[in-house]
């Protein structure tokens, strides 16, 4: 089973790859056109680390989720349905071999430069944030094997995977990466720094999550939570819309809650300084193919 989810998931965990000799920072070709109104729900495929690593096609992909997608911004930073960028569009472009997924980044933010005229700049703000430390009743992730190397992970992809018997998606053994589905999500990775970690979180929370465990080393971790979409939106005060969603059974651990039992780290929230995007300068329509 494979599904293409942004989301709010995301952050991007890279290794160095810009000096890789002979691969240019652009797409050798790239088409941009407006999506159908009609189109279904968005979703990308193709690019380096999947079958299909010199095609990459998206289907009415929001301009928004493009620019997260490209330059990793966080939720806090760029909301994902900012009023900029609710436009869809179809992408098709052929990306050079043996390209990285960090150069593959660079040309997703090229494209957005020459074809959009897309450009920011960071405004520091005291935000909204949660500060990690290690919970009372201690640690409870697993140390990576003192041999074990760190990989290029990415949860902005989204593994192959098979529904477990407890409805949360199932990784093949030594995949990382997360997947979601029926409000049941999954994020596996192997020998995380806890900066790593704490930087992923900040994606999934939707706030700057700032380390202060004091931990060195690097950590296996394997975290399923779940979404409550009916008590969502009936907080929300859209109790229409809650009573239209459909009973998927008792959902599971939120997102903190899941991390603390899971991980044995604790969030607290409090309030810190982080860098919110400010856009200087976008086209709602992209220069010719």
């Amino acid at each position: 089973m494979r599904t293409f989810i942004f989301a709010t998931i995301c952050v991007i965990l890279v290794s160095p790859g810009f000096g890789q000799a002979n691969v240019p920072l652009s797409f050798e070709a790239a088409s941009i056109k407006p999506a159908s109104p009609s189109a279904p729900a968005f979703g990308c495929r193709g690019g380096p680390g999947t079958s299909d690593p010199v095609t990459w096609k998206c289907e009415s992909v929001p301009l928004n989720f493009l620019i997260t997608y490209g330059y990793g911004f966080a939720p806090y930073q760029f909301p994902r349905h900012h009023s900029c960028c609710e436009d869809r569009f179809d992408v098709s472009a052929r990306v050079p071999p043996d390209a990285t997924k960090d150069q593959f980044r660079r040309m997703v933010q090229s494209l957005l430069t020459r074809r959009f005229g897309f450009a920011f700049h960071y405004d520091l703000k005291e935000t909204a944030a949660y500060e990690l430390t290690v919970a009372d009743k201690g640690l409870k992730m697993k140390k990576s094997a003192p041999a074990a190397a760190s990989v290029d992970q990415d949860p902005f992809d989204t593994p192959e995977y098979t529904v477990g018997k407890d409805g949360y998606p199932a990784f093949p053994p030594g995949v990382a990466g997360y997947a979601g589905m029926n409000n049941r999500h999954r994020w596996t990775g192997f020998s995380l720094s806890m900066p790593e970690i704490a930087r992923t979180l900040s994606f999934y929370l939707g706030r700057t999550v700032i380390d202060a465990t004091g931990l060195s080393g690097r950590f296996d971790i394997d975290l399923k939570w779940a979404t409550d979409v009916a008590l969502a939106l009936e907080l929300a005060g859209r109790r229409e819309e809650a009573a239209e969603v459909p009973d998927l059974g008792t959902p599971g651990p939120p997102l903190i809650r899941a991390v603390q039992d899971q991980l044995g780290l604790k969030l607290t929230s409090t309030k810190g300084p982080g860098d919110i995007v400010v856009i200087d300068h976008i086209e709602r329509v992209p220069t010719d193919n």
